[in-house]
């Protein structure tokens, strides 16, 4: 998976490699603002530290995973500890 956002000048991306996995959300589990589509992505923090990319991810930053296309709508750290080791995206589109 590839998450990018676009910075200045236009048309320039900011973009990291990033390890995760992807799942569909289960129809008890779509309350708004979530709706059928929706996925949620895990990635890992030390991917966007390592690609010194502008974390956190942020909506409208763009994950790009087998040759779809999704939108971040929200993210959400994951520690464990003290730590932050990862990060949930809800991202919509494909």
């Amino acid at each position: 998976m590839t998450l990018r956002r676009m910075v200045l000048p236009p048309g320039t991306y900011a973009s990291a490699i990033v390890t995760g996995f992807s799942a569909d959300y289960a129809p008890d589990d779509l309350a708004p603002p979530l709706v059928q589509g929706d996925r949620r992505l895990e990635i890992l923090h030390a991917d966007l530290v390592a690609a010194s990319f502008p974390w956190p991810p942020r909506e409208p930053d763009e994950v790009l995973d087998g040759g779809e296309s999704f939108t971040v709508n929200f993210a959400a750290p994951v520690w464990e500890g003290s730590e932050r080791i990862g990060w949930t995206l809800v991202v919509r589109g494909g």
